[in-house]
């Protein structure tokens, strides 16, 4: 057991800042980031499992859109509590979609299996229409092995 406090730290109020994670032994006071990210590359949405000292977690890079921002789905990453190693799990170029699609993200982590080899996900698929793209949200597991994400079931209203 890593007896690992995991934080995930949000900007609040008129300034927009990348999300960012912590993490603290039980033993000290002080935290410390995990990883690295650039400026403009947010981590977030962190999972944990019991038999293996790592995070895994979700990142997007971001960027100024009008007067707000938006963010493009990155990756997702492993971090090992113990060697403080980052390693890419899966990224938008390697992530193996069982649909014919156009474009495809993962936008939240929900959990990751007791071993740590199977990520469950909520993961956005956009097909091409003839009136543009039409985009469903389904829940996903996702082999962190072999990077196969296997569609569990459709998930409706997912905005309100």
């Amino acid at each position: 057991m890593s007896e690992v406090l995991i934080v995930e730290l949000r900007a609040a109020g008129q300034q927009f800042l990348p999300t960012r994670l912590f993490m603290r032994r039980k033993d000290t006071e002080s935290y410390e980031q995990i990883g690295n990210p650039a400026r403009d590359v947010s981590y977030e949405s962190p999972v944990t499992c019991e038999k293996q000292p790592r995070v895994v977690f979700n990142s997007f890079k971001l960027e100024k859109r009008g007067e707000g921002y938006g963010g493009d789905w990155a990756a997702v990453y492993a971090f090992n509590l113990h060697t403080k190693e980052l390693t890419v799990c899966t990224s938008k170029d390697t992530l193996a979609v069982p649909e014919r699609h156009t474009r495809a993200w993962i936008s939240t982590l929900v959990s990751l299996s007791n071993d740590g080899q199977k990520l469950y996900v909520n993961v956005g698929i956009e097909k091409s229409a003839q009136s543009g793209g039409v985009v469903g949200y389904y829940l996903a597991s996702l082999d962190l092995m072999d990077k196969k994400l296997e569609l569990v079931c459709p998930l409706k209203d997912v905005f309100f």
